[in-house]
């Protein structure tokens, strides 16, 4: 292809510590492209370090910006979009997978259908059932009910499930939009952005739909282009903390440009008053006081650029370096995590907790005991491990990575649900990287 020439398809690859979905996208996307259908892809990797730059810098035909730091979905998007030609622009997660015929069935479809303005795959998970990955813009009783206890009143559990789109028909082709899989005309974008940049990682696509849809364009689904996607490949990797202060902030930035103002101040009022209800109440919460009213300003914090490595947090029945630590240590760690020791709750007093590295891939944490004799009065023992949970999370929630759960120490069960895990593994069975599926 001369470098006069304008591709007709640009296709436009995010990575971030994705390297094997990556690998396997652009496998599908080789396998499911026909031979004569000229295209050029254009990847963005926002500094990963699991290798995924290097495969993307080693795969045939990509092009690839290399960012030093991580910038996010929306910034990445835009980066690649002011460099592609083409006059349709595919917009890619790396954790999608083409079915055969699948981009040359989408592509067929804006060919035969000039009114449509984009169009987006049916979502397969990877057992091949279906995956309900579509933007229906939220009400404001959908987004309170996405956020609070809401939920469980009818008229706001109602609204929530019309915005989830729950139990609709995906048979046929629709009006529907997902940013994750979208081909769209490029007359019908902005010169230089896709995605409002204030959104890093959620709510972006939303916002994309509405300007889109208030312009009159129509962004269709088919159900005879088919994809497989893992789903939050990337996101996952932020930790629970960060995932959802990103979630949060940007509905709160979302609600700001859509709603009355007062509106927005009553969505702030019902989340802060549900974040206490549940504090007084003793339930776990998602962020720490200081993280909601951060999000609650719109202010999603940045974004992690460093260890992104799955965390398997072990509450063990006594302190390292004693045996029964060293054996809760010792045992078969996924390879690749890294591994947080939670010493027991001391039998005196102590107001600090402490962080020592024990190596490149495991910590020792000893958390703060606030009253005396837990180890001889369970009722005291349950609080001093609800305080050593709420400081452990307190360190995760600096911390990038998904949260695993191991409870070696049986007393330690009131923890559960304390450290915003992701995954609580038995006690007793070794777990390997390989058998976990992303989620």
């Amino acid at each position: 292809m001369s470098v006069a020439t304008r591709p007709a398809l640009s296709i436009l690859l995010t990575s971030w510590n994705t390297r094997e979905q990556t690998r396997l996208c652009l496998q599908s996307l080789a396998d499911t492209a026909d031979a004569d259908l000229d295209y050029e892809v254009i990847a963005v990797d926002n500094a990963s370090r699991d290798g995924s730059a290097e495969l993307l810098a080693g795969w045939p035909g990509v092009d690839l910006i290399r960012n030093e730091r991580n910038l996010g979905f929306a910034a990445a998007v835009n980066q690649a979009y002011r460099r592609s030609r083409g006059e349709v622009i595919l917009v890619l997660n790396s954790d999608v997978r083409f079915h055969p015929g699948a981009l040359a069935r989408m592509l067929a479809f804006l060919r035969e259908h000039p009114q449509a303005a984009g169009v987006s795959p049916l979502y397969l998970n990877l057992d091949g059932t279906f995956q309900q990955h579509y933007i229906q813009l939220p009400s404001f009783p959908a987004a309170l009910a996405l956020v609070t206890v809401l939920r469980r009143v009818p008229g706001f559990r109602r609204a929530l499930h019309t915005f989830q789109m729950r139990g609709q028909d995906f048979s046929r082709p629709r009006r529907l939009a997902s940013g994750s899989c979208l081909m769209v005309r490029r007359h019908i974008l902005e010169p230089d952005a896709i995605f409002d940049e204030r959104f890093p990682i959620y709510w972006n696509d939303a916002l994309l739909v509405r300007r889109l849809d208030r312009a009159g364009h129509q962004i269709w689904m088919i159900p005879d282009a088919v994809v497989d996607h893992v789903r939050g490949a990337s996101c996952r990797l932020l930790g629970p903390a960060i995932r959802y202060r990103h979630l949060l902030g940007g509905l709160v930035a979302y609600l700001r440009l859509t709603q009355p103002r007062h509106r927005v101040t009553l969505f702030r009022c019902v989340v802060l008053a549900d974040h206490l209800v549940k504090l007084l109440c003793g339930r776990p919460v998602q962020l720490t006081l200081p993280d909601l009213r951060a999000a609650l300003c719109a202010d999603v914090g940045p974004l992690p650029d460093g260890d992104t490595r799955d965390w398997l947090i072990v509450f063990t029945r006594s302190a390292w370096p004693e045996p029964q630590a060293r054996a809760a240590a010792d045992r078969r760690t996924p390879q690749g995590d890294r591994l947080l020791l939670v010493d027991p709750p001391a039998a005196r007093i102590n107001r600090r907790s402490r962080v020592t590295t024990l190596t490149d891939a495991r910590w020792q944490f000893t958390p703060p005991t606030l009253l005396p004799f837990g180890n001889r009065m369970p009722f005291v023992d349950r609080i001093n491990r609800r305080v050593a949970a709420g400081a452990v999370r307190r360190w995760l929630d600096r911390q990038s990575g998904v949260r695993l759960l191991r409870l070696d120490d049986h007393r330690a069960g009131c923890v559960r649900g304390r450290l915003g895990e992701d995954e609580v593994l038995p006690a007793s069975a070794p777990v390997l990287v390989e058998q976990r599926e992303p989620v």
